[in-house]
């Protein structure tokens, strides 16, 4: 009985795949009236095309390798399925950055079922996405950021003490100042440990990242699973998008819900949330997504980078003594650093921008989906297929970064007048569908930076006997770009700056 029960449910495979392939092939002759062909890729498999090619973990380091044989554009399908990797900035910003038809999210619907269907990261183009991105564009334009200053300051000089109390919890305490400072600033909310509830929240949710991929779950390869029963075999599924549902829905609900309360009783103190309410014209439930989506995407964008600046600065001792070198010139030892000495300090920017480039936040861009058939290069790009931006790829482009696995920010030192790529063109996305909060998370993460060359020396870890330990480089196993955990000796630069973390 099993085995026939095996038997017939291999022969639907086989038959549903079948029916898949000969549709695809049909479409691709109507719908391409240029009779042009698809992007190169690795060669497909007869029904099942690429599916046993996907990288199960890491995948952009994958594309970014086939890039050498196959190009700046890579084409894959599988079960259905068109995807578009763009591995070169110049055909990202063709496509995704200038054509409107590229701004579209491709359909996930596990992360529909869990109830983020209303993110501004990843809903569709439609008028909710427009209203959410109008909201946040208020508070989050270069403009207005200023207003943010004071608090981001204050979260990295809380980030200051957590280093010198406890350096070697470099990584959680990231963390939890990338928390403080976005609950501070989008609720008005204070936290004061990695307990709270709202930073609990967030640590759950990041599981969601796992599924933000087409192929991540069953239900988002083929999407009518995701009808069937949570009784149903196979449908694990089911269980696990209820358990993330009420994760989301109390992420999103409870600090929102923190700040009415607040406002009532006149206890609200100013933030983003408690001026959108302010708003009449403003929809309530539009509101508190734009907020926590801001606090979802933003504590590991912050985190993260600032974890990769504490391992380029113990790999790369000199970087470092340069950076402190220019500091101690331009603004002295008696004082931190402000945003104001920003253009004073040419190298530490220089640094900045390797930073993001380094160990990109977001090794491969979130999906987009090309709503109609368009032509590049030559090639036919299929409408409904997925668009993904590499940016590894981009930020390992020989042509543009030379020696690019070394951190070196004396590349973006002017010479001859030659002006070398801005990471920031492609780490926060394009066009329409990039970063909203880039700027927001420029400020942070250059604050954190220099307020920590300011006062600290990282240097590499030593063994019993005094031997220096090489720090891991490199991506950790999975779908998000996590850096594998490191150790690092973090120790203030002097008494001086001690007193001056302290306030003393």
């Amino acid at each position: 009985m099993f085995y026939w029960a095996y038997a017939a449910a291999s022969l639907l495979a086989v038959a549903a795949a079948l029916t898949i392939e000969i549709f695809r092939r049909s479409r691709n002759t109507k719908s391409n009236p240029r009779c042009l062909p698809p992007p190169p890729g690795p060669k497909a498999d007869p029904l099942i095309g690429h599916a046993r090619h996907f990288p199960a973990e890491t995948p952009w380091i994958k594309f970014a390798e086939w890039k050498k044989p196959f190009g700046d554009i890579l084409y894959l399908h599988a079960l259905g399925n068109n995807i578009i990797v763009l591995n070169s900035y110049t055909a990202a910003r063709d496509l995704l950055g200038k054509k409107s038809i590229y701004s579209d999210r491709p359909e996930l619907p596990f992360l529909e079922l869990v109830g983020l269907g209303r993110s501004i990261v990843l809903s569709k183009y439609n008028d909710m996405w427009r209203r959410h991105r109008k909201l946040m564009y208020t508070f989050m334009q270069k403009s207005a950021i200023e207003v943010c200053w004071t608090e981001q300051q204050n979260a990295a000089r809380a980030y200051l003490n957590m280093l010198l109390d406890s350096p070697k919890d470099f990584s959680d305490n990231a963390r939890l100042m990338a928390g403080k400072l976005i609950m501070s600033t989008i609720y008005g909310i204070q936290v004061e440990s990695s307990q709270n509830q709202f930073i609990v929240y967030a640590e759950r949710i990041m599981d969601l990242a796992k599924y933000a991929s087409p192929g991540a779950a069953y239900v988002n390869i083929f999407p009518i699973l995701k009808y069937v029963p949570s009784w149903f075999p196979g449908a694990k599924f089911k269980k696990e998008a209820k358990r993330l549902r009420a994760l989301v829905e109390s992420m999103m609900d409870h600090p929102f819900q923190r700040v009415k309360s607040d406002r009532s009783t006149g206890a609200a103190v100013s933030s983003f949330t408690s001026q959108l309410l302010e708003d009449v014209d403003a929809n309530e439930e539009d509101i508190k997504w734009v907020t926590g989506a801001m606090y979802g995407a933003g504590v590991d964008t912050i985190s993260e980078s600032i974890i990769s600046f504490i391992l380029a600065m113990a790999s790369y001792p000199g970087v470092q003594k340069r950076a402190q070198e220019e500091i101690d010139r331009v603004v002295g030892t008696d004082r931190l650093p402000k945003f104001e000495d920003r253009p004073s300090l040419p190298y530490v920017e220089c640094l900045f921008k390797e930073n993001l480039r380094w160990y990109p936040v977001t090794p491969i861009g979130a999906p987009h989906r090309v709503t109609e058939d368009d032509y590049y290069e030559g090639y036919w790009i299929p409408a409904g297929s997925t668009v993904l931006g590499n940016t590894w790829a981009m930020s390992r482009d020989e042509s543009v970064y030379k020696d690019a696995d070394t951190f070196s920010p004396e590349r973006f030192e002017s010479k001859n007048g030659e002006i070398v790529l801005d990471p920031q063109e492609f780490v926060f996305g394009f066009g329409r569908r990039s970063c909203a909060g880039l700027h927001f998370a420029d400020a942070s993460l250059y604050i954190a930076i220099v307020y920590i060359l300011a006062t600290f020396d990282i240097s590499k870890s030593k063994d019993e006997n005094g031997v220096e330990i090489e720090p891991k480089k490199g991506y950790a196993p999975g779908l998000v770009g996590h850096l594998e955990p490191f150790e690092c000796s973090i120790t203030p630069r002097s008494a001086r700056a001690a007193a001056l973390i302290r306030g003393e």
